[in-house]
């Protein structure tokens, strides 16, 4: 595929590189500590607030974050030690923040000079509040709701306030807005999750174990009698009440979010909060909404400059209601990631891109090839997964490619001596002369796949409501195991990426049964695989990879970086050029069917 014009950009910051600066809150910034701030049910929360020094007749609106890591923990007191991370191979790059700044929440001495109060408040049974904490994330979004409504009828605040914070805080965010407090007038959630059983405690029906395991050390690092622990619980859930375990921890209901919203989204992050985000953006009801991605270090990029300079425009434009020129932007920042310290931007208007081709490439057993067709003949091959086995397709690039979106998998596959399988899947990218390019992974590990896909067979039930073609959703109130012998179809989702492929590059899909690399912070330490695993490919077995192609468009079309592309362009008769077969073509997503014998159990047999 003839790509249009790419700005390249080159991230400065070095290999294993780590960096962390804190400096004092400036002088001219005063800070009242431990105002009591009543909620719903007459427990206290407490907060503190930062506020221009000499400026006490007058006015702001006003940024909101509600913690469970302290309010007033500095960098200091994170519940992650960053040395510790660098130690154990993932790096956070520079980072550079006043000694106020709680975990994950915005800077005090970024955001008060520009005109903001910044209130953050610990969560109800952590550090200086009252009360036990909440498990469920809906509980702590009614006191959250408290804090805003608290905090636009003090005399300092015009009424508009805001919520803004990344991960957990924003998170929050979602819960907290989808409640409709009255003075809420904008959400800024960066990287945060959805969907806590699908995002976070399980990947496709596999419980999380490592960044689960932190979540719940972290939330409990200054609380008071904890809460049970979802992680503990989420294994036998899954196992014996399948049907119940989304109650546990239910998503909110993002239809019911209208504020206008700014949402951070990372490529790097393929695993607790990449899909949330994602997902996130394209269901919020709100009519004023932009999407920024990244496939960057999270916090680096979240308190760098340039996402601070678009977190103050939005903010800019609803808290004060500035006509700064924020509605005409396009609604999504798209970062393309080149390499692991490369990557080209642009606009598009939605997400999404609305040319997008999909494009299925067929599992090929005999050449271990991704080929247009499928093979003539059943193949099937055997791994053992508890040795680490892997299978491997390749398809190499003719012309530069991006691949942009959502990726679907669906295998044919057969356990052997089990009734239960955890299937892990993943994207790499090959450059020209074979070697592998990596890219940032979750928590700054700098050896991560393009993208991430996991499912446990059990749980292949698709919901036929929220699944599509090229995103399939389980339905986790079905427990379906194997019967001996029994062949089933199972329909993966990989997680949304934005990777170019030069020509000559290739991309390579990897199954095996285990974890695909060595990231530390995230990983599934509790497998259910034994015996053999079996794949099957070619004759009625349509074993196959569904590319999100987005098509090449002039630079006319991407004027005023508009992103819409021209119709003619957008056909060119069906073909897909770019890969190594130009009879490869591409389907509308309707036109590609789901597994949907996925939707009742099957009796396929050998």
């Amino acid at each position: 595929m003839v790509s249009w014009k790419r700005t390249l950009t080159q991230d400065p910051t070095p290999l294993w590189h780590h960096n962390v600066v804190k400096y004092p809150l400036p002088d001219d910034i005063v800070v009242e500590r431990d105002l009591p701030i009543p909620t719903a049910d007459g427990t206290l929360l407490r907060a503190d607030v930062y506020r221009p020094r000499d400026a006490a007749d007058e006015q702001w609106p006003a940024l909101v974050a509600v913690t469970p890591y302290g309010k007033n923990a500095g960098v200091d007191d994170y519940p992650i030690d960053f040395a510790a991370l660098a130690a154990s191979g993932t790096f956070v790059g520079d980072l550079e923040l006043s000694e106020a700044t709680s975990f994950e929440a915005p800077d005090p001495a970024y955001w008060v000079p520009r005109g903001y109060t910044v209130v953050v408040a610990d969560m109800r049974g952590c550090f200086a509040s009252d009360g036990r904490p909440r498990l469920l994330l809906g509980r702590a979004a009614a006191d959250a709701a408290a804090v805003i409504e608290w905090t636009a009828e003090q005399s300092w605040c015009t009424g508009k306030v805001g919520l803004a914070g990344a991960s957990y805080l924003a998170t929050l965010q979602w819960y907290t807005a989808a409640l409709a407090p009255p003075h809420l007038a904008a959400i800024a959630p960066w990287e945060g999750i959805t969907d806590p059983c699908r995002d976070t405690l399980t990947h496709g029906g596999i419980p999380e174990t490592r960044y689960s395991e932190f979540w719940y050390r972290a939330m409990h690092t200054g609380s008071k009698p904890a809460s049970a622990s979802l992680r503990r619980l989420t294994p036998w859930l899954l196992r014996r009440f399948p049907d119940r375990f989304r109650h546990v921890a239910a998503p909110p209901k993002l239809e019911d979010v209208t504020v206008p919203a700014l949402v951070g989204a990372s490529w790097s992050d393929q695993g607790p909060r990449n899909r949330g985000s994602v997902e996130g953006y394209t269901r919020i009801g709100s009519a004023d909404k932009w999407l920024y991605t990244h496939g960057r270090k999270m916090w680096q990029t979240y308190y760098s400059p340039e996402a601070l300079d678009v977190q103050r425009r939005f903010f800019d434009r609803f808290l004060k209601e500035e006509d700064n020129g924020f509605d005409t932007v396009p609604r999504v920042r798209l970062e393309t990631r080149h390499d692991l310290r490369t990557y080209s931007e642009r606009f598009e208007q939605d997400w999404p891109i609305p040319d997008t081709r999909y494009v299925p490439l067929y599992l090929d057993h005999g050449t271990s090839s991704l080929e247009p067709t499928v093979p003539d003949e059943p193949q099937s091959r055997r791994t053992f997964p508890v040795a680490g086995d892997e299978l491997t397709f390749t398809t190499t690039f003719t012309e530069d490619t991006e691949i942009t979106g959502h990726t679907a998998l669906r295998l044919w596959v057969q356990a052997k001596d089990a009734n239960d399988m955890d299937l892990f899947v993943g994207l790499k990218k090959l450059d020209s002369s074979g070697e592998d390019v990596w890219f940032e992974g979750h928590g700054g590990y700098e050896k991560g796949f393009v993208a991430h896909g996991w499912i446990r067979v059990s749980h292949r039930a698709l919901d036929p409501e929220a699944s599509t073609a090229y995103r399939p959703v389980l339905d986790y109130t079905k427990y379906w195991p194997l019967l001996p012998g029994q062949l089933v179809p199972v329909d993966i989702e990989i997680m949304p990426h934005s990777t170019f492929f030069e020509a000559g590059s290739t991309l390579v899909l990897v199954v095996t049964g285990h974890d695909l690399d060595d990231n530390p912070a995230v990983g599934h330490d509790r497998t259910v695989n034994k015996g053999f695993h079996i794949v099957h490919a070619g004759g009625d077995f349509d074993s196959h990879l569904l590319l999100p192609v987005v098509p090449a468009r002039p630079p006319a079309a991407l004027e005023g970086a508009a992103g819409g592309g021209n119709e003619g362009d957008a056909e060119q008769c069906g073909e897909t050029p770019g890969l190594p077969n130009r009879a490869a073509r591409f389907v509308a997503p309707d036109e590609m069917p789901i597994a949907w014998s996925a939707l009742g159990r099957q009796r396929v047999g050998l």
